[in-house]
């Protein structure tokens, strides 16, 4: 048997390398850290968003005023144009709106009575809807 070829039994596990303990352990003096600097100090990770000296990106950028919802409803639009020539009740179950909220806008005509129940109406939805005898239901 050569050196080169001997396997390591299986199941071996390599120890983890203690630094700090003299040059002859493969990671004494400055155990990895290299030379001085903000990566060989206590503490030494940056912070989040650091850029090594550079004004960050946080601080480069203007401030925004107002407020966005974390958890915001996207509507589905639907336009009153698209519901001419259903007649009677609009084909729409619970389940389906509650997968996607729908809200009716007022582009198109319409003129046939429609009972409409969805998410949302815009007031011109509304006024359109009812104009031409239908209804509508926010569900």
């Amino acid at each position: 048997m050569k050196l080169n070829e001997m396997v390591r039994p299986e199941g071996f596990i390599d120890s983890p390398k203690v630094i700090g303990r003299g040059a002859g352990s493969g990671k004494g003096k400055q155990c990895g850290y290299g030379r001085k600097g903000a990566k060989a100090r206590s503490g030494r990770s940056k912070r989040v968003g650091f850029e090594g000296g550079q004004t960050p990106l946080y601080r480069r950028l203007p401030k925004k005023k107002g407020f966005r919802p974390h958890v915001r409803t996207v509507y589905v639009a639907v336009n009153t144009g698209a519901l001419e020539g259903y007649e009677g009740e609009m084909p729409l179950d619970l389940n389906a709106l509650y997968n996607a909220p729908v809200k009716v806008l007022g582009d198109g005509e319409l003129t046939t009575k429609v009972q409409v129940r969805a998410s949302g109406f815009s007031a011109a939805a509304r006024e359109k809807i009812e104009k031409a005898g239908g209804t509508c239901e926010v569900v």
